[in-house]
């Protein structure tokens, strides 16, 4: 999580090895229990469906587009904006 409170951000990456068991979601619970309260927002690449997926289970609605630089794939690409309000 970074930024500061009126513009924080939180941001992961799974290793493919890991991925569809559950630890993303698990993990992202456990950092917004103990965050405090307030806007928390999250960008996923828009064909990331995975990623989408665990941050609307965590309670993350989507409240906008973007592009940014994906430093995974090394381009940019468009994201899904998603807002958490706790």
């Amino acid at each position: 999580m970074f930024g500061p409170p009126e513009e924080r951000e939180v941001t992961y990456w799974i290793g493919r090895e890991h991925w569809g068991r559950g630890a993303a979601t698990a993990a992202l619970r456990e950092l917004l229990s103990i965050v405090p309260e307030g806007r928390l927002r999250a960008r996923a690449a828009a064909d990331n469906g995975g990623s989408i997926r665990v941050l609307e289970k965590c309670g993350f609605v989507a409240t906008g587009t973007d592009r940014g630089f994906a430093n995974a794939r090394g381009e940019e690409l468009d994201e899904l904006v998603l807002t958490l309000i706790h």
